[in-house]
């Protein structure tokens, strides 16, 4: 085993996920920092020590974000927070550059709390990371969708977007190792927890700690927020995103036999896109076995398909959605905001492999589809492709460089 191996292993993380030269970076950046005289120190200082720990990984799994990534995860927040006992506490872990705990304040303070009513405890284990969050201003490159309009709790500096005191108050900044045993463990239970774009880079023993202490601090009945192409895999950790269902267990009949089909069909609402693209084409979109087809009303506007394929997902049909979206993609011509709708609705029904090829649709539509780009990496790296998964970070890496000033 390389020294970088051990050291991704010391620390919880997966180091074919991360790769070579993310754990590179990150060995000599915190040998550095932590006065190592030699990089070969750095397995046995990482074991011993828990801010060593944080420092490691917080430089190993860089974290890409952007305001309202995913919106349809903070518009469902907004929906669930008025039946909530106060105060409303929601947790963002990793919370990078503190762009999603952000988006989590302004969906509370739009959902009429006021900010009393409500704190945002955002954790990550890179102390740049949260020093930047702390701050509230993020510049172009956290910008990658137009803003809702009207948007009160962001104010304009030059080329920078501030955030009101009254959304930045309401969330605290913390330091913190969601791998380690006591993360938090003085914490109330949280209503909703957001954890997206982590689990993909955690090593399998480390996964199950990562599972067991996001089951201690979602209290009863709270929301768990995940990547889309991270759904299966929480479902494996025995935790179920918001959105999706639990599976059934099987059973068997009176003869002994298993029946087909007894597994719950995951229902999640379609996440909004955030550009879109067109080119000539069909539409591509398949069923599975013994899908209903029911169609939407022939007469209906492009956006009126966008909005009932969104009614549809919501309520689990989801394989209704998809034939929606058919439609959509006949009347409106195919884009990539389309397709990435579409690779949304196949993710929650488990069906990877086609949500694969409408990824890839997308963006050769726009290469530059940022959800599209990032839930293609998630879903490479979580079936092992590596390489290709390296490639996709490189993409959205450049993109999202070539926007900073």
């Amino acid at each position: 085993m390389t020294l970088f191996n051990r050291a991704a292993e010391a620390a919880g993380l997966d180091p074919r996920a991360v790769g070579e030269d993310g754990l590179r970076r990150a060995a000599r950046i915190a040998s550095g920092r932590l006065g190592l005289a030699h990089e070969r120190e750095l397995p046995a200082r990482l074991a011993a020590d828990p801010g060593a720990r944080r420092l490691f990984c917080g430089q190993a799994v860089v974290q890409e974000t952007w305001l309202f990534r995913d919106p349809e995860a903070f518009r469902a927040l907004a929906r669930l927070a008025p039946a909530l006992p106060r105060p409303v506490r929601v947790l963002c872990v990793p919370c990078s550059t503190g762009e999603e705990p952000a988006g989590a304040a302004m969906a509370l303070l739009d959902a009429g709390l006021a900010p009393g009513d409500f704190r945002v405890d955002a954790v990550d284990a890179c102390p740049e990371a949260l020093a930047q969050a702390r701050t509230g201003r993020f510049g172009p490159h956290s910008l990658r969708a137009p803003l809702p309009d009207p948007c009160p709790w962001l104010r304009r500096e030059d080329d920078l977007l501030v955030l009101v005191p009254a959304a930045l108050e309401s969330i605290r900044f913390l330091e913190g190792d969601v791998l380690a045993a006591d993360f938090l463990a003085h914490e109330p239970p949280y209503h909703a927890v957001f954890c997206r774009h982590m689990l993909i880079y955690t090593a399998q023993e480390a996964r199950a700690r990562l599972a067991a202490n996001l089951r201690r601090l979602l209290g009863p009945g709270g929301a768990l927020f995940t990547a889309p192409a991270e759904g299966a895999a929480f479902l494996g950790l025995g935790l179920v995103p918001h959105g999706l269902r639990a599976p059934t267990p099987p059973t068997r009949n009176a003869a002994g036999a298993r029946p087909d089909g007894l597994t719950d069909r995951p229902a999640s609402r379609l996440p909004e896109a955030s550009r879109a693209g067109g080119a000539p084409g069909g539409s591509g979109v398949s069923r599975g076995p013994g899908a209903k087809s029911a169609q939407p009303a022939p007469e209906a506007s492009g956006p009126d398909l966008l909005e009932s394929a969104s009614v549809q997902a919501d309520a689990g049909r989801l394989d209704e959605a998809l034939a929606t979206l058919d439609q959509a993609l006949s009347a409106l011509g195919p884009s990539a905001r389309l397709y990435h709708l579409r690779a949304a609705a196949l993710l929650a029904l488990g069906r990877e492999a086609e949500a694969e090829l409408a990824l890839r649709s997308a963006l050769y539509l726009d290469p530059g589809h940022l959800e599209s780009l990032t839930h293609l990496e998630l879903l490479e790296r979580a079936h092992g492709r590596l390489q290709e998964a390296e490639l996709l970070q490189g993409r959205l890496r450049r993109i999202l460089a070539e926007a900073r000033p």
